[in-house]
């Protein structure tokens, strides 16, 4: 059990070690004068996407044509002062610049906040399902009938949840699995046959 906890911990903490370095080399921004932020992204993936978002998470920019080599500028002159999110958003994660709007002055945080997003492999009426959780957030999933009836629920905070949810013996249908980690949801779509 202890031998392969601390796998599972050295797995994670590479993990994230590698994620964070293609972060610091793929997600470039900058400020240059006049409020501008200057972003630039390095081999990025067919359905990347990049936002600008305010602190309630209104979406301010949204670029979903991203290709290799891409740069933009962004232009803060004209938002109220505050706290916004530059998100670069692939399949698995989600790494979020934070970007700080005081008077004149625009400031990145060097960092870049890793997101994991769930990962779903389905095969016929199996649906499994794997969670990067580093901080070890409460992450609290419901499977939903079409009645929008909760038929499953999952309350979780491990390192790393595995979980397997099996349709073989529920009614022919369509359901969703909502999951709720902090702030964040996700949301997969499960048909059964």
């Amino acid at each position: 059990m202890m031998k392969s906890m601390i796998k599972t911990i050295v797995f994670t903490a590479l993990l994230v070690l590698g994620y964070n370095a293609q972060a610091a080399k793929d997600f470039n921004v900058a400020v240059a004068k006049n409020q501008i932020l200057m972003v630039e992204l390095n081999e990025v993936q067919e359905g990347d996407l990049l936002t600008l978002l305010d602190v309630d998470g209104k979406v301010l920019y949204k670029e979903t044509n991203l290709n290799t080599n891409f740069q933009k500028s962004l232009s803060l002159a004209y938002v109220p002062d505050g706290t916004y999110f530059l998100n670069l958003e692939g399949m698995n994660t989600i790494f979020a610049r934070e970007v700080v709007k005081n008077g004149n002055t625009v400031e990145v945080k060097k960092d870049s906040q890793i997101i994991f997003k769930p990962i779903y492999q389905q095969t016929d009426n199996v649906l499994k399902v794997s969670y990067t959780n580093p901080n070890k957030e409460t992450v609290k999933a419901f499977v939903y009938d079409e009645k929008g009836e909760i038929v499953s629920t999952l309350k979780n905070n491990d390192l790393v949840m595995k979980k397997t949810f099996d349709f073989s013996g529920v009614p022919a249908g369509n359901y969703m699995l909502a999951m709720f980690v902090g702030d964040r949801s996700y949301y997969k779509p499960v048909s059964t046959k």
